[in-house]
């Protein structure tokens, strides 16, 4: 038996945990993502969870945040497609943002020890 990929882009089969995120980012629920390209992703959760048409996952091992759509669902299995992100409204993505925050923390507590080293010396 063969299936015919329609997929524009091959998905990598993977094992990553996952977090789908709605209401405004206050409902969380833990996923698996087994399959992932830059278009979409498939993921695992309960067959019981009523689940959103559209959400935010994110990938804490691969530090990033997607915008994304329900295209499928049979049972526990979940065939997602991200959303183009918009461009020209200049929103920073939420990993980038935490990313940039703890750089800016690391700098500050350096900044800190580097003041108090040249002032002891």
């Amino acid at each position: 038996m063969t299936t015919t990929e329609r997929r524009k882009n091959p998905r990598l089969r993977t094992l990553l945990g996952g977090t789908v995120c709605f209401n405004q980012r206050r409902s969380t629920l833990d996923c698996l993502v087994r399959n992932l390209s830059d278009e979409g992703a498939l993921l695992l959760l309960s067959d019981a969870v009523a689940l959103p048409s559209a959400f935010d996952l994110d990938i804490a091992q691969r530090q990033r945040s997607y915008n994304a759509r329900v295209r499928w669902r049979d049972g526990e299995r979940v065939g997602i497609a991200f959303e183009a992100q918009p461009e020209s409204q200049g929103v920073v993505p939420l990993d980038t943002a935490r990313r940039l925050k703890s750089c800016e923390q690391d700098n500050a507590r350096l900044k800190s020890r580097i003041r108090q080293l040249t002032e002891a010396g």
